[in-house]
C-alpha cells in the first residue's frame, strides 16, 4: 500500500521501483554483491578493517524501509548493539528516499574513523553502548548525537504523551540518559580544565611579570658594565700606546731635554746670586746626572730598535 495516497500499489509499479531502487544502489556502490534475491552485500575498508554491509529488501520494499546490518559490529552512534545500522537516511526512510545514497552515507561515515573497535561476537557490552566522556574527548571533542535513542523507543504511547504534555517529566527523562549523564560529565570536566588553564595563565602572568623587571635590571647592569669596559678599552689604549718602544724612545729624549732645561735654569739662578754653592753643586750635579742617565737609556733603546728593524722585526 502506498503510504501518501493509502491505496495498494500495482505489482508492476513495486517492481519498477524496486529495480530503480537497486540500480540507483548499484551506481553508488562499485563493490555490491547479491547473494539472493532481497539481499545484497556490500563489502568496504575502513582504516585496517574489512566491512560488510548487508542489505535486506522487504517483499513491499521501497515501500517498507530496508534492513542494513554491518559485520563485523563496530562502536558507533549509528549501529545498535547487534550491528544494525540506524543511520538518519533508515531513520528519516520513506518510500521516496533513495538507496544508493543512504548506503553510500554510510560507507562514507564508517571511513571516516581509522581505527574502529570491532566486536567478533557481533555484540558489546552495555558498558561500551555509549563511550566514556574521557573517550569522547580524546577521540571526537564533541558529544556525538545518536540518530535515535533506544529508551525513547520501549516507552509506551502514553508515555510518551506524558512526556510532551509534562515539561518537568520530560527535563527528568532527559536528564536521566546516558547521552546526557555523559554530556554533564563533560562539560563538568571542561569546566574543571578551563579553571585549571585560567589559574596557569594567572601564575605565569605573575611569574612573566617577575621576569620582566629581572631583564630590565639585567639590562642596566649590562649598560653600567658596558660604560665601564669603553671606558678601561680606552684607558687600555692610551696606557698600550704610551709603552710601545718607539713612544719609550721619544718620551726619554723629552725628559732628557727637561733635565738639561732643569740644570740651565739652576745655573741662572746660582750666577744671579740667588743660590750659594753648596745647594748649586748638589741641584746642578743631580739635574746634570738625570740628563745623562736618561740620554745613556735614549740611545741604547735607539740602537736596539734599529738591530730589530734590521732583522726584519
Amino acid at each position: 500500500m502506498n503510504q501518501s495516497t493509502g491505496y495498494p500499489l500495482s505489482p508492476t509499479i513495486v517492481h519498477l521501483k524496486r529495480k530503480k531502487q537497486i540500480d540507483s544502489l548499484r551506481v553508488f556502490i562499485k563493490d555490491v554483491r547479491e547473494i539472493h534475491a532481497g539481499e545484497y552485500h556490500v563489502f568496504f575498508r575502513s582504516g585496517n578493517s574489512e566491512l560488510t554491509l548487508k542489505i535486506q529488501l522487504p517483499s513491499d520494499f521501497p515501500t517498507q524501509k530496508p534492513l542494513i546490518w554491518i559485520n563485523p559490529v563496530i562502536q558507533h552512534n549509528w549501529v545498535t548493539d547487534n550491528g544494525r545500522i540506524m543511520s538518519p537516511g533508515l531513520v528519516n526512510y520513506s518510500e521516496h528516499s533513495d538507496l544508493g545514497q543512504i548506503v553510500h552515507s554510510i560507507v562514507r561515515e564508517m571511513k571516516k574513523l581509522p581505527e574502529m573497535k570491532s566486536y567478533p561476537n557481533g555484540v558489546r557490552s552495555s558498558s561500551e553502548t555509549f563511550p566514556s566522556a574521557s573517550q569522547q574527548v580524546s577521540q571526537q571533542q564533541y558529544v556525538p548525537i545518536p540518530p535515535f535513542i533506544p529508551e525513547l523507543e520501549s516507552l509506551s504511547r502514553n508515555q510518551i504523551k506524558n512526556l510532551s504534555e509534562h515539561e518537568d517529566i520530560l527535563h527528568q527523562f532527559v536528564d536521566e540518559l546516558p547521552q546526557a549523564e555523559t554530556v554533564a560529565a563533560d562539560v563538568k570536566n571542561h569546566l574543571d580544565n578551563v579553571e585549571k588553564i585560567a589559574k596557569s595563565i594567572g601564575d605565569l602572568k605573575k611569574t612573566l611579570n617577575t621576569k620582566r623587571q629581572q631583564i630590565l635590571q639585567h639590562y642596566e647592569t649590562l649598560n653600567e658594565l658596558k660604560l665601564e669596559w669603553d671606558a678601561s678599552s680606552a684607558q687600555h689604549h692610551n696606557l698600550s700606546q704610551c709603552y710601545l718602544p718607539n713612544n719609550i724612545e721619544g718620551s726619554l729624549r723629552q725628559a732628557a731635554t727637561l733635565a738639561d732645561e732643569k740644570s740651565e735654569e739652576i745655573a741662572e739662578v746660582f750666577l744671579s746670586g740667588q743660590m750659594d754653592v753648596d745647594t748649586f753643586l748638589s741641584s746642578y750635579t743631580a739635574s746634570r746626572t738625570e740628563s745623562h742617565i736618561r740620554k745613556t737609556k735614549e740611545e741604547i733603546l735607539h740602537k736596539q730598535l734599529q738591530e730589530l728593524q734590521r732583522l726584519g722585526y
